[in-house]
């Protein structure tokens, strides 16, 4: 039967997802801790078979719709009865834009998708280091610093642009140079690198903690001169430096210069996940 969420579903729920997906601590508490979701799930009695959520965006209008059922349930209705069931709900009744993620694998799982008339909207390839330290450059690179504020912003708005325009992601132009980025940024200092000339930016990238790069780009002048190369190899050896157990990224689809790069330098794909959005009328 379909029920609401318990919170002591949760740990079991978590663990049915991490059978086929790759999913972060931060990805987990956006699902199953937010206030705002709205959370049902299909128990047959004995066990949970799957469930599905609503994760509603700032804007009131659009919202992340997930619906997962184990493999040996499949094919049996329960995706069909999980999704019909929340859609129904006064809750999800007003949004007008809805995007839903799947991996892909084994189970092609876009007819029942298309079926309810949402459209391929994009897909991110997860990536994982198979390699040793990387060469070192004599080229100057440096943990972020304040007095590059704009350059790093810019950089960022510039460098992303295409992609963001490709997929319509809004706004096109990202990273307003606001106070409130600047401080995001300065919380982050010790995360993002630099790579300079002459005080002047040519490329940038993120290593976290956990051994994950993000934000790698470079400014549009200076692309194709192997500068994403360089900056690439240098976060790959900070992150080793750091100690990381495992060095991955991510990179969009609609990016295939830069997967061929990763590639390159010992990055293998362990996950592609598709995003597919419903664009409904406003009534």
């Amino acid at each position: 039967m379909i029920r609401d969420f318990k919170l002591e579903d949760k740990n079991e729920l978590i663990k049915l997802v991490k059978q086929d997906f790759l999913i972060t601590e931060e990805e987990i508490s956006e699902c199953f801790d937010a206030k705002n979701n709205q959370i049902i799930v299909f128990d047959n009695g004995e066990k949970i078979q799957g469930f599905s959520c609503v994760k509603p965006w700032n804007n009131k209008k659009k919202a992340d719709v997930l619906v997962y059922v184990v493999p040996n349930e499949r094919r049996k209705g329960i995706g069909t009865l999980l999704y019909t069931q929340i859609m129904k709900q006064k809750y999800t009744l007003n949004f007008t834009f809805i995007v839903t993620q799947f991996r892909i694998g084994k189970e092609d799982v876009t007819p029942f998708y298309k079926s309810l008339g949402y459209q391929k909207w994009y897909g991110v390839h997860d990536l994982l280091y198979n390699g040793s330290a990387q060469p070192k450059s004599e080229l100057k690179i440096i943990a972020y610093e304040d007095r590059y504020f704009e350059q790093y912003a810019e950089g960022l708005r510039s460098s992303f642009y295409e992609m963001r325009k490709a997929h319509d992601f809004q706004p096109h132009i990202c990273c307003e140079l606001s106070d409130e980025k600047r401080s995001e940024f300065l919380k982050n200092k010790e995360k993002i690198f630099l790579l300079l000339n002459n005080e002047k930016l040519i490329a940038s990238a993120m290593v976290t903690n956990n051994g994950l790069l993000d934000d790698i780009f470079v400014t549009p002048f200076y692309q194709g001169k192997g500068y994403g190369k360089i900056i690439t190899q240098f976060a790959i050896n900070k992150a080793i430096s750091q100690g990381a157990n495992r060095i991955e990224l991510n990179v969009v689809e609609w990016n295939e210069k830069a997967l061929k790069l990763y590639q390159s330098l010992g990055f293998s794909k362990i996950q592609t996940t598709h995003y597919y959005k419903l664009v409904k009328t406003e009534i």
